[in-house]
This record gives structure tokens, C-alpha cells and sequence, in this order.
């Protein structure tokens, strides 16, 4: 009996094709050990959103055994990047990481080249909170728009093989990523490396995550399970090609005693999702309803920081509040940073 062919529209296959990524992230490990450790809290979108297509997958297994065998190549990396949804191009333009000229030249400390000695160094649009009240201007750089563009988390068993953030392995990290020496993501990844290998400041804890499973265990670690997320919302898309003030509609200023019990998360730049997160004290959540000019609401999550004096004399708050260093600096929170609290407050 002769064979018979069956055409399926393309449409169709393309719709196939996305519902099995989808449910193979629905079965991911990593959403699975997130129930296990925070079962209290529904993963964030955005986080459900960063699971790698091919977390718990035989692909994440062989790229593992290869990074701990040292048999990483080209063509390797570069198919192990497009499957798992990561950024592995070595001409990135992300402002402020590749603003000012920077090499590994200089022994490889991207950060200190670019002038970053801590992540504060990285946040912008800074206020005095004596001057939030209601019908204030303010000039945000971007409208907290976060220009790192979207790129998904390490399956665990990726992350586990890699080494240590630190600039010293820093040729071992751009290898395994297929990232050129002096090159844009080079620098980029520099940086990153150098605030990841850091010392924390007095009275901090901190961690750089490059997986779902990580992001989870430093939170409860630091807060235990019943946490609950606080983050900007109704950033753009796009930063505004031209800045206008933001008008102050609404705003609530948590206790200082919440400030003994936070996590930030700052988003940043890697060939994968990272994040640098870090439990620090002395400081106040703010969350204020910033009208925009061209009609939408940004909700905004701020963070005051009541005593800066372990800052760097050159951090550009003291430059833009007129303050000295240890005075109190509030600046807000891009669009995909995250601040952990306990569920009870």
C-alpha cells in the first residue's frame, strides 16, 4: 500500500512548534525548584519569562559536560546561544557599559575603566525625598526604561559548571560564550564580573544569580519564604526620543523598619540573564505614580538610601542632589530591577 503524504499549513506548524516551547518551559526544573523554595509566591512573569527554552533539556546537559570537560568551541556555543535564548554578539551598544571607551587591555577591569566601583554607581535619576509630593516635576533619564534587552536565564545545571564571576576568570567565561577579546560584550561582561567578585559593603549580603534556581534560594535565604515582589511598571518600551518631566500623581513611603529587611536585584548585562542582588539595611521603599507626557502612568518603585558614606565621593547623586557624602539619596528602579520585602509588611 503506497505511503500517503499529509500537508499541514505552516501556520499550523509554527503554532506546534510554540506550544511545545511552551509546555516544555511549563515543565522546566527551574519552576518547579521555585515552588520548592518560595512555594508562597507566584514566580513573577518576568522571570517565568527568563526560563531557557531548554532548561532541563539533554541540549543544557551536553553543554554542561562540555563546559566542565574544556570542550567548548564556535560552533558549539553559537547553537547552544540561539536554543537556550541567550545574547551571545560581541557588538552590543548598552549605554552606560559601552558609553565611555573601555579595553581588556587594561587588565581586564572593565568596571574600573568605565569609572563603576559599586552597582550604585549604575542608577540614575536621583531625588531628595523631602521633594516627592503631589504635582512635582521631575526629569527621569529614560522614564526608567530599561535598555538591556531581554535574554533568559542559564538552565542550573549550565550555571553550576560555570566559573566563579570574578575578573580573573574572566578569559575562561568569554570563551565559554564565544565573546572576542576587546570587544563590546568583553567589556560588558567585565564589568559585570567586577561587581559580581566585589567584597560586600558593612551590614550587606549579596549574590549575582545566573539562574532561576539562584535567584530563588538568595531571597529566601535572606527573607525566608513568604516574600513578595515590588517592581517599576509601565516603563516604555523604548527610551523617549525626546526627555520631558514626569508629574508626581501619587506616592506611599514604606517604614524604615521594612529597610532592615530588603532585596534588590539589579538587572545586568551578561550573555545571559543576570542579576546582581543584594540584602542591604538603611534604606526606605518609596512607590510613586509618575504621570508621563505623552499620557501613560509609570509606577515607579524607588529606593532612599539613608546613609551614603560607603559610597564613592564621585558617585554622580552627590554631583546632582547637591549633597555631601552620607546624606540621604533616593533614586528609582528600572523597569525589570526587583525589590524583595517580606510578604507582611
Amino acid at each position: 500500500m503506497a505511503g500517503r503524504w499529509i500537508v499541514v499549513p505552516v501556520s499550523l506548524l509554527a503554532f506546534l512548534v510554540v506550544a511545545v516551547a511552551a509546555t516544555q518551559v511549563s515543565n522546566a526544573p527551574a519552576l518547579s525548584h521555585w515552588e520548592e523554595t518560595l512555594p508562597a509566591v507566584t514566580i513573577p512573569s518576568t522571570l517565568r519569562g527568563s526560563v531557557s527554552p531548554v532548561d532541563g533539556s539533554v541540549v543544557a546537559t551536553r553543554f554542561a559536560t562540555a563546559i566542565s570537560r574544556g570542550a567548548i568551541f564556535p560552533a558549539t556555543t553559537a547553537s547552544f546561544c540561539r536554543d537556550a535564548g541567550l545574547m551571545c554578539e560581541e557588538d552590543v551598544d548598552i549605554s552606560p557599559y559601552t558609553s565611555v571607551a573601555s579595553t581588556l587591555g587594561q587588565e581586564g577591569t572593565g568596571g574600573r575603566a568605565l569609572g563603576i566601583k559599586t552597582i550604585n554607581d549604575f542608577q540614575f535619576d536621583f531625588f531628595l525625598e523631602k521633594n516627592l509630593v503631589k504635582g512635582a516635576m521631575m526629569n527621569l533619564v529614560e522614564n526608567l526604561h530599561d535598555p538591556i534587552p531581554k535574554r533568559a536565564f542559564l538552565p542550573k545545571e549550565v550555571a553550576d559548571t560555570l566559573p566563579p564571576l570574578t575578573t580573573s576568570n574572566l578569559p575562561k567565561l568569554t570563551q565559554t560564550f564565544n565573546i572576542g577579546e576587546r570587544t563590546k560584550m568583553a567589556t560588558i561582561m567585565a564589568t559585570a564580573t567586577y561587581l559580581c567578585e566585589n567584597p560586600p559593603l558593612p551590614g550587606e549580603e549579596r549574590a549575582c544569580p545566573t539562574s532561576v534556581e539562584a535567584m530563588a534560594e538568595f531571597v529566601a535565604s535572606q527573607l525566608g519564604k513568604e516574600v513578595k515582589l515590588l517592581a517599576t511598571q509601565g516603563a516604555p518600551e523604548a527610551a523617549p526620543e525626546i526627555q520631558r518631566p514626569v508629574t508626581v500623581v501619587d506616592f506611599t513611603k514604606r517604614s524604615l523598619d521594612e529597610g532592615k529587611k530588603i532585596v534588590i536585584c539589579h538587572n545586568l548585562m551578561f550573555p545571559s540573564q543576570l542579576y546582581y542582588c543584594h540584602h542591604v539595611t538603611g534604606t526606605k521603599v518609596v512607590q510613586g505614580s509618575l504621570a508621563a507626557a505623552d499620557g501613560s502612568t509609570i509606577h515607579g518603585v524607588a529606593i532612599c538610601h539613608l546613609d551614603t558614606t560607603m559610597w564613592s565621593s564621585e558617585h554622580p547623586a552627590f554631583a546632582a542632589l547637591n549633597i555631601p557624602r552620607g546624606a540621604e539619596a533616593c533614586h528609582w528602579t528600572a523597569q525589570n530591577d526587583m525589590i524583595w520585602v517580606p510578604s507582611h509588611l
